[in-house]
């Protein structure tokens, strides 16, 4: 299969009903599960998310994946102020200039640019907030014919997506097995060799952090 697009978050305090249904460790557990099945095998896009970047960069450092080639974020430089450290440190970043200092205009030019910047096979949905409604939306109006994975188990808007898409999880792997889910539906065998991919698949960022990030 692939590209994978990532919609994920850990839910802010006082963003109800989010942060009161997220299971923070779920969330946790599924990035990394994530992390352990594709990282090396499948190229991994998200919007740059100050508690995810952090998370899979840790799980390319532990698994020996050459994180810049491994996967492809995208940033709002109207967030520039909440970038997480580790942005600094690879190449694979494309940031995308914000739209007159608006906040819903900078995300829908952000999120459009990224899901047509590969053709998608499979989007995986854990945790999150209103934002996952609105990528999930956006991503199966341009990639119809591809598998959405909404991870109820971590909570948050993830847990109601799940229900809206009448998403089950497969009889045969327990509910908080997130190891084997990502292996049944992201189509990948565990005997598949990571690879560290050409850095000529992360193209040149559009758009420039301004100075001092």
């Amino acid at each position: 299969m692939g590209p994978i697009f990532l919609s994920a978050s850990v839910p802010l305090p006082g963003r109800a009903p989010f942060d009161k249904d997220a299971e923070p460790q779920m969330i946790q557990a599924a990035v990394s599960a994530l992390a352990t099945v594709a990282l090396g095998r499948r190229l991994i896009v998200w919007g740059g998310h100050p508690a995810i970047t952090p998370m899979m960069w840790a799980s390319a450092l532990d698994l020996g994946v050459q994180y810049a080639g491994a996967v492809r974020l995208f940033q709002s430089t109207l967030f520039q102020d909440e970038f997480p450290e580790e942005n600094r440190h690879f190449g694979n970043m494309t940031y995308v200039d914000a739209v007159d200092k608006d906040r819903e205009r900078s995300l829908l030019k952000m999120r459009q640019q990224m899901l047509v910047s590969q053709p998608f096979e499979t989007a995986v949905f854990i945790g999150g907030m209103e934002g996952i409604f609105d990528e999930q939306a956006l991503f199966s109006r341009l990639h119809p014919n591809a598998k959405c994975v909404p991870v109820a188990a971590t909570g948050g808007a993830a847990r109601v997506l799940a229900d809206k898409l009448q998403y089950k999880v497969p009889s045969d792997i327990g509910p908080l097995d997130f190891i084997s889910l990502f292996y049944r539906e992201l189509n990948i065998s565990p005997k598949e060799r990571r690879k560290e991919m050409s850095r000529s698949a992360v193209p040149r960022s559009i758009g420039r952090p301004r100075q001092g990030l």
